[in-house]
């Protein structure tokens, strides 16, 4: 769908992939309205954003390095660490959104309550400006509102004396409650749940005793590998592909490129840095390449050390106590789920757009083949960072909407979409934390190729 002059866009959050989005479409001469519910831009990055929905905790600092986060027209100061903290990515933002005089385009403090299709096809959007509301009309939306944000805990039989906190309202070892000296079970694997524990674990500064509880293996990866970030040699998103890459991906058969990789990554990670099993956590029992591997520097180290304690998956809360799937017991006071989020759209009715079990195909992860006046950004779970995604998305969508490239056919949208879907189902662990998972290298690959033919369409 091309937008004419005189014609809007609505863009709800003004998160990065908000931000990125905006840019890219402003560039193209579009009329654009970023909506944000909290009164700053930068969403899951902003410590303890007044939108209520930032995963930041006090220590966080990036998993994958700084080369990876930048921006193909927007590199980062040259003082930033290679794996920044949290405040350093958020300043960053704050500096491209004003390079870019995207701000004056944001309308803060603006909740969008509901947003829905009139008899037209344009988008009615309710919004509600710190209690004042009101409806604007649109000719196309752009969703960026994350998924980051609605945490999902297991339901586990029994019931608990003490606290139970998801990770997403774990701040330090002292707020949002005091776990100085306190026995605590942290549930999950991902690079939260190691941080935190970590984070809990330091001697003298914070809990008794530290529980990890695994439901099931995960592969290990520290940040830095030898010299090199873990990152080093992976292609950004926003770099054209290599002859190399092209013919591999074209000559190779894509099962024999996906085993011959797990093989050479799942070696050199056991070589270099250890096996997981050897280090008292659950073996990983899939390939590398169908779970999202863990990024920490240090759970290793507390784990020899004796600071945490690994466990299997909690069966039965008990009170005071907490029974493994072991069979033992142990006296806790606290649990922190690490359990990841439900991706969720509270704007749209559930008749018309939904995630159940965290399931939402798209074709190429963007654009929705029965409605041409929406696109979601950053609604993917990339093996590297989001950012230069949101960025390869946000430019194809703004060629599409100036009118520089045509997508295919809605039927023909459709069939690659649930050919992709298969295709992810198939690769990953079935799991919610899968569902939208993607290889970065070669999900930008498909992007790029798509978008190039868009671009010939439109010609």
């Amino acid at each position: 769908m091309k937008i004419e002059q005189g014609q809007k866009v609505a863009i709800i959050g003004a998160g990065v992939s908000g931000l990125i989005s905006a840019k890219s479409l402003l560039e193209k001469g579009i009329t654009v309205d970023i909506f944000e519910k909290g009164s700053g831009i930068g969403g899951v990055w902003r410590f303890e954003n007044d939108n209520g929905q930032s995963t930041c905790y006090r220590s966080l600092h990036i998993n994958t390095s700084k080369r990876m986060m930048e921006l193909s027209d927007f590199k980062f100061r040259d003082e930033i660490a290679e794996y920044p903290p949290h405040w350093e990515i958020l300043s960053e933002f704050e500096r491209y959104t004003d390079h870019f005089n995207v701000r004056p385009h944001i309308q803060f403090n603006t909740a969008v309550e509901h947003c829905e299709k009139d008899a037209g096809g344009k988008w009615q959007v309710t919004l509600n400006h710190q209690g004042e509301q009101r409806t604007e009309t649109y000719d196309y939306l752009v969703v960026a509102n994350g998924h980051h944000w609605k945490p999902r805990t297991p339901e586990l039989p029994g019931s608990f004396d003490g606290l139970e906190i998801h990770a997403h309202h774990y701040i330090d070892v002292s707020s949002p409650v005091d776990l100085r000296d306190k026995k605590v079970v942290v549930v999950g694997v991902g690079n939260s749940a190691m941080d935190i524990a970590c984070e809990l674990s330091r001697t003298g500064q914070g809990a008794k005793t530290v529980y990890l509880a695994q439901r099931s293996g995960v592969w290990i990866i520290p940040k830095v590998i030898g010299n090199f970030a873990q990152d080093k040699f992976v292609r950004h998103p926003m770099v054209k592909p290599s002859l190399f890459e092209t013919l591999s991906r074209t000559l190779i058969p894509r099962n024999l490129r996906k085993n011959l990789k797990d093989l050479f990554q799942q070696t050199m990670i056991k070589l270099l840095a250890g096996d997981p099993a050897r280090m008292g956590l659950k073996p990983p029992k899939d390939p590398m390449s169908s779970r999202h591997p863990t990024v920490s520097q240090e759970i290793y180290n507390r784990l020899i050390h004796g600071n945490i304690k690994a466990k299997g998956n909690i069966v039965e809360k008990l009170g005071n106590k907490v029974r493994f799937e072991d069979g033992s017991e142990e006296e806790v006071d606290a649990i922190i789920y690490a359990t990841g989020y439900d991706v969720a759209f509270p704007f749209f009715d559930k008749n018309f757009i939904d995630a159940p079990d965290n399931s939402f195909p798209l074709w190429q992860r963007v654009f929705d083949p029965e409605i041409d006046n929406i696109a979601f950004i950053g609604l993917v779970q990339p093996i590297c960072s989001l950012m230069p995604i949101a960025q390869l998305q946000s430019e194809f969508l703004a060629d599409v909407l100036a009118g520089e490239a045509n997508l295919p056919s809605s039927a023909t949208m459709q069939k690659e979409m649930q050919d992709f879907d298969r295709m992810m189902k198939d690769d990953y662990t079935p799991s919610p934390s899968h569902t939208l998972q993607v290889d970065c290298p070669e999900y930008s690959f498909y992007m790029r190729k798509a978008w190039q033919q868009a671009k010939k369409r439109a010609a």
